[in-house]
């Protein structure tokens, strides 16, 4: 495990140093050759001395540059990255449990009203993606009925609308994952009821409900817990156009207006390269982390499987 767990570190290191100055290349070319219009070569060489000064100043003094507006990138970058990280975390640790338990309550009243009610759920709010339900939200629950603040809160605002400000968000976020993780999670204790295990500890006298939630949810999380990661990368891609609308001031909108500069008569594209390359930095170290530490959970679910991927000799036998 330890041992793993270094490899996985060192492979992360690696991963992140490779994409973040291949994306600091390609900003970087891409705004000489759309300014300058250089020959492309001259471009590639003088960016790849910029970004070798570039990883010296992050490894030494961990220092992100200056902003074009004259902003320390860091400062500017991470409190809006923890906001944004925020929504996102919070809808995280809303829909891996909530439906996971829809799944296991759908598939033990399978056919009854429950399972109706859950797969209309995920039907729903699987063909609605986040970013088109926050329109309804907003329109409805925010301005029509007045329910719930049709924007985000003022971070001076008493907390209670502050919490308030949170529902309409992380449900525009969280509804369509719930919808996936439960009927990926029915699918799963279903064909778990049918094996000939189940009917062995259904034979000692456990009940149904008992031999689910004692046995068949972890054998059943081995399916369930590789989707988390996949699942949070759309959920954040979503979540840009998610704060956008709901006037949420965390990284996607610094992230536009990194990449376009909007004027009176129209708008131009002027890419600011430190803030979008640490803006780049933080999701794809947070995607990493996030894989890794599902591989670690893996191991624990089932300890018959290696981290690796690969099951003990003699296991299947």
């Amino acid at each position: 495990m330890v041992k793993y767990m270094i490899k996985r570190l060192i492979f992360a290191f690696i991963s992140i140093v490779l994409v973040i100055g291949l994306i600091y290349i390609l900003l970087d070319v891409g705004m000489a050759q759309f300014w300058a219009r250089r020959p492309i070569l001259e471009d590639l060489e003088m960016a790849w001395y910029r970004l070798i000064f570039y990883a010296e100043r992050i490894w030494t003094d961990f220092d992100f540059g200056v902003s074009m507006r004259g902003e320390d990138v860091w400062g500017l970058v991470w409190p809006k990255f923890k906001l944004s990280m925020m929504y996102n975390l919070i809808a995280l640790i809303i829909f891996v449990p909530t439906g996971v338990f829809l799944g296991i309550q759908a598939a033990l009243h399978k056919n009854k009203l429950i399972d109706v009610l859950v797969s209309i759920f995920a039907m729903v709010f699987n063909s609605i993606p986040s970013f088109v339900l926050i329109f309804f939200l907003v329109m409805y629950v925010g301005y029509a009925w007045n329910l719930l603040p049709p924007i985000a809160p003022f971070y001076s605002a008493p907390l209670g609308k502050q919490l308030l400000g949170l529902i309409i968000p992380v449900f525009a976020l969280a509804a369509w994952p719930t919808g996936k993780f439960a009927q990926i999670t029915k699918g799963e204790i279903i064909e778990i009821m049918n094996s000939e295990h189940f009917l062995l500890l259904r034979t000692k006298g456990l009940t149904k409900k008992q031999a689910i939630y004692r046995h068949g949810l972890r054998e059943s999380l081995v399916t369930i817990v590789p989707e988390i990661i996949p699942t949070f990368i759309v959920m954040v891609g979503f979540s840009f156009v998610v704060e956008t609308t709901y006037n949420i001031f965390g990284v996607s909108k610094l992230l536009l207006n990194s990449m376009i500069h909007i004027g009176e008569l129209a708008s131009e594209l002027v890419i600011d390269i430190p803030v979008v390359v640490a803006i780049s930095l933080l999701l794809y170290s947070t995607i990493m982390i996030g894989a890794l530490f599902t591989d670690i959970l893996l191991g624990f679910i089932d300890p018959r499987i290696h981290i690796a991927g690969i099951k003990k000799k003699g296991d299947d036998n």
